[in-house]
This record gives structure tokens, C-alpha cells and sequence, in this order.
């Protein structure tokens, strides 16, 4: 078995070895998509490994690429995402081999850490290779249908396609990308490094899901999906940018509401779901969420050091990230 980098021209081996491995799913495999997410992710191209065995793709491993700005430094992180092995070649320990290659090229090129939140059964094989278990990301939910409240609380998980995406389209105002010349974000926590041409990549040009956004561009920059499950309509607010510090957050906390609810309102939302790291940083211009507390029902959240060293252990404190739904959110 031979392990190598990718190249361009393996993208349409890669698309039909995923297809194999893991068919179309809720998540479509095409080199469209692909290349929208590996390759033109602002914060630059992800790190792929193929395995080849007598000139067939057997194996792949693709970290993609993030950045978080903390206490006036940026860290580089890589997002541990797509992984195949063909169906024929099970058992062979490829997807390890791959994970510990493609882990050591990344510390070698400066990479800071590993971050993903692997579901129950990829979570036992990433703890094994060295990952650790940070906790539940916390949420902050408000019901706005009390008959919602039960589910809600529950936050089961429903099956949704891209092509039942239910979100109304909205086109993306170029004022939009100039809010974020003037973001700056909480410096105290772990939050992505935001700018205009990662809300255009991230959110504005997403080929999976329509993402439409709340803002006066002047105050508030709110995104959102509509996502549907069984028994309810959930309002998903990925992310939250605050503008102009100098303003009342109790005036901005009521020009929020006044866009977000009659939305709501409007196509029928039951409950309405937030990161509770975004929200207790934002708490005094987002009172309109209610009084049910923050809970940790959101995914478990693993991170592996590469070259943290000394200060790993603070990434393994839930308090000092202020992460999204966003910068958690599958895609």
C-alpha cells in the first residue's frame, strides 16, 4: 500500500471512492462541492492522504484547514472532516494509518491542533489515536411554541437534504462583508478569525445549505438556517457579530428582536437555537432569548495538540472558546 498527498487530478477518483465508501448521504459527494470546502476555504487548501494498492484508491483522509485568534495570537487548526476506505480493503487499519501520516505532516508544517466532534461510533478510534474529550458544546434555546417545549429540550436530530433546504432565499447585500472591516471579537476566548471573504465562503456561497442573515449594517450581524425535524421548525443561528460598542446593548438587543422574531413568525419557527459560548458573551444584546438556561446538548467537541504544547490543557476548558454553531456545524 503506497500513501501519498492528492493532486487535482485525483478529484474525481477521490468523489467515487467517497461514493463508495459512504454514498450520497445528507451530504452529496461531488467535485463541486468538494472543491468548494477543500479548496477554496479562505483559510487555505485542506490536507489530503490517499492510499493506492495496485493503482486502485483504497483510502482517504482530508483535514481541512481553520484559524482561531486568541489573546492577540491566531492558532492554525485543522478540522479532522471527510475520510473513506474502500469498501473492499475494510480491516486494514487504513483510516488510521492515513489520521497519524496526515497528523504528523501538519505538525511539521505548524499546525496547532485537531478539533471535530466525531459522532458515538468514530469517537472511541479518535480518543485511541490520541484525541481527548473536551465536553458538550452549551446552547441556549428559546421556544417560542410551548407545545415545542418537550422536543426542544430533547433537541433530537432530524433528517434533512440540501434539496429540502427550507430556508427562504436571500440575496447577500455587498454591505454585508463590509461590516466585518470594523469586527473585532472577544479576545479572552478561542473565536474563529472572522473577516469578509470567510462569511462569503462559509456562509453566503455554501452549496449544502441557504444561510440567510439579520443585521441594521450598523449594529448586529446575526446568520441563520431553517433547519425542519419531526415535530418542529428550528430557527439555527450559526453566528453572531456585534458592531459599534459605543450603543446601548439594550437598544441593540430590541432592533434583534424586532427582525428575528416577526421572522420567526413568519415561517413558522418553533424554536430558535444559539451557541451558549456566543450567547453568554453576548448576553445583554440577546435578553429577547428567553429565560431557559444554557445546556450542554450540543455535540461532544475532541481536540488533539500538535503543537500547543504547554497551553493544550486551556483548549480543553470549555470557557475559554467562543465558538458557533458555525464553526461547529457539519458541512
Amino acid at each position: 500500500m503506497q500513501i501519498r498527498p492528492a493532486t487535482l487530478q485525483d478529484k474525481p477518483a477521490m468523489i467515487e471512492l467517497l461514493k463508495k465508501s459512504l454514498g450520497e448521504g445528507l451530504i452529496p459527494k461531488s467535485e463541486a462541492l468538494w472543491t468548494w470546502k477543500h479548496e477554496q476555504n479562505p483559510f487555505g487548501a485542506s490536507f489530503v492522504l490517499l492510499a493506492e494498492e495496485n493503482g486502485t484508491l483504497i483510502g482517504l483522509r482530508a483535514f481541512m484547514q481553520w484559524q482561531w485568534k486568541w489573546k492577540g495570537a491566531v492558532y492554525k487548526a485543522i478540522r479532522a472532516v471527510d475520510t473513506a476506505t474502500h469498501p473492499d480493503h475494510q480491516g486494514k487499519g487504513i483510516f488510521k494509518k492515513l489520521t497519524l501520516q496526515q497528523l504528523e505532516l501538519c505538525k511539521q508544517q505548524g499546525i496547532h491542533f485537531v478539533f471535530n466532534t466525531p459522532n458515538d461510533q468514530s469517537r472511541p478510534g479518535y480518543l485511541k489515536m490520541g484525541w481527548v474529550q473536551q465536553g458538550r458544546m452549551p446552547l441556549k434555546l428559546k421556544v417560542l411554541n410551548p407545545v415545542a417545549l418537550a422536543y426542544a429540550l430533547a433537541f433530537k436530530k432530524g433528517k434533512i437534504s440540501a434539496s429540502e433546504d427550507p430556508t427562504p432565499e436571500q440575496s447577500w447585500d455587498p454591505r454585508v462583508f463590509g461590516l466585518m472591516d470594523n469586527y473585532v471579537s472577544n479576545d479572552d476566548q478561542l473565536n474563529t478569525a472572522l473577516s469578509a471573504s470567510y462569511i462569503r465562503w462559509r456562509y453566503a456561497d455554501n452549496p449544502l445549505f441557504r444561510y440567510n442573515y439579520f443585521t441594521d449594517f450598523e449594529h448586529f450581524l446575526l446568520i441563520g438556517r431553517i433547519k425542519p425535524h419531526s415535530f418542529t421548525r428550528e430557527l439555527r443561528l450559526v453566528d453572531c457579530m456585534l458592531f459599534n460598542s459605543a450603543s446601548s446593548n439594550r437598544r441593540i438587543s430590541s432592533r434583534i428582536s424586532k427582525v428575528v422574531l416577526p421572522y420567526c413568525k413568519s415561517n413558522k419557527i418553533q424554536v430558535i437555537s444559539f451557541s451558549g459560548q456566543q450567547y453568554q458573551s453576548h448576553k445583554s444584546a440577546l435578553n429577547w432569548m428567553g429565560m431557559i438556561p444554557v445546556q450542554n446538548r450540543g455535540p461532544i467537541v475532541t481536540v488533539r495538540d500538535l503543537n500547543m504544547n504547554e497551553k493544550f490543557p486551556e483548549l480543553l476548558e470549555i470557557k475559554n472558546w467562543g465558538y458557533s454553531l458555525g464553526d461547529m456545524e457539519l458541512f
